[in-house]
């Protein structure tokens, strides 16, 4: 009875001792599935696929908790954490470099305190277009002419602003000759903010005033032979010689004029005793006049006396105008070149206050700009290589010679 009992409790001890080997075991298996038997992937920090130029990257080691198991002698399990090493990417800024502004080119051509200015402030767009296919040559020069009255030869001219007809008819003449060809003020812009493709020796002849006599008699034949355009600085108010604004409007017929502004009295000299009213009076209100008799808004603004201000220029500018004409004579005008004296300077806004050259000196500012023209151009040849690689540098392209 004896055997019987302890035989029985050796069967239990036993029992027990299996079922807590197979509960230890299965706990173990348990335990190293979740922490894993082998090496736990690594945590990488990924630099990005594609740096700036203007950046460069250094590695650094970081530590990341990997998990290990430890068995108790409960039999239950636990885990640590020990650090392993991770290769992370920093990066560190270096500054571009700053691209010094584009040199204007300067030319003892230009006379007194003459000075060029540019307009242009995205050096990558002017070189861009300077050196396109499609656009105007290096050089390429455009001469504004002011007229007024052409006198009769035998009655002698008095004011510097008029010329006879001997002087007006050799003039054009010489003008053709020399290969100048006419533009409007349309394409003159065109010209100024984009390059656009001109004549190579280009003019915009301008006419002041209300004066449809002389763009008839004198202008017209000329404008027919050679197919060139006048650009007329047309007075706007509508209660004041009408029979001059049907003939003009007649003129307007023949598709080689181009009529602009001139003011709407042409009487009020802008000066600073003028208040804004009657500067707004005299630029703004005379756009829709001209909008409604020649189908097209006015683009370009004629200063009346060539008197100008500040405020002036800016009322201009907020009445949609782009351009403007003085009555200085300062010199040809180029794609972001705009020859300019110590008043205009001051105002620092070139396309609203170009120069025009007078018709009774013409002669010689015909010979300037051919000078100016040669010289630009040489000039540009010689300039190419360093625009190119400022082009390249900073602005990511190549430029070709035309």
């Amino acid at each position: 009875m004896e055997f019987k009992c302890v035989f029985r409790h050796r069967q239990r001890e036993d029992r027990r001792r299996r079922i807590f080997t197979w509960v230890s075991f299965l706990a173990l298996v348990g335990l190293f599935s979740m922490s894993g038997c082998t090496n736990l992937p690594q945590t990488t920090v990924y630099a990005p696929q594609t740096l700036s130029p203007t950046k460069s990257s250094t590695a650094t080691l970081t530590r990341t908790p990997t998990k290990t198991a430890t068995v108790t002698p409960s039999g239950t399990a636990t885990s640590t954490q020990t650090p392993t090493d991770t290769p992370t990417v920093t990066l560190t800024y270096t500054p571009s470099p700053t691209p010094a502004p584009l040199a204007i080119w300067k030319t003892r051509l230009l006379r007194g305190d003459t000075q060029p200015l540019s307009y242009i402030q995205n050096a990558c767009y002017y070189l861009n277009r300077r050196w396109a296919v499609d656009a105007s040559a290096p050089g390429t020069v455009v001469v504004p002419v002011m007229f007024h009255s052409v006198s009769k030869d035998t009655r002698p001219v008095t004011d510097p602003k008029d010329i006879n007809e001997s002087q007006f008819i050799n003039f054009m003449q010489n003008a053709q000759n020399n290969g100048f060809q006419t533009i409007t003020t349309e394409q003159l812009l065109d010209f100024l903010l984009h390059n656009a493709r001109i004549p190579e020796r280009s003019m915009i002849l301008i006419l002041d005033d209300r004066r449809p006599g002389v763009a008839k008699n004198n202008f017209l034949p000329f404008l027919k032979q050679f197919n060139w355009t006048l650009t007329l600085a047309y007075i706007a108010d509508p209660n004041s010689m009408q029979w001059a604004m049907k003939e003009v409007e007649d003129l307007n017929q023949t598709g080689l004029i181009d009529v602009q502004s001139h003011g709407y009295t042409g009487e009020l000299y802008i000066t600073d005793q003028a208040t804004e009213e009657e500067i707004r009076h005299e630029i703004q209100d005379s756009t829709a006049v001209l909008q409604e008799h020649f189908g097209h808004r006015p683009l370009a603004f004629i200063w009346p006396g060539g008197n100008f201000n500040s405020l002036a220029v800016q009322i201009a500018r907020q009445g949609g105008y782009e351009l403007g004409f003085t009555a200085f004579s300062r010199g040809p005008i180029m794609f972001n070149w705009v020859p300019q004296g110590a008043d205009e300077r001051v105002i620092n806004d070139p396309l609203m206050l170009l120069p025009r050259a007078w018709s009774n000196s013409m002669p010689v500012n015909l010979d300037q700009a051919l000078q100016i023209s040669t010289a630009a151009r040489q000039a540009a040849e010689q300039s190419f290589p360093a625009e190119a690689e400022y082009y390249r540098t900073f602005c990511g392209g190549e430029l070709y010679k035309k």
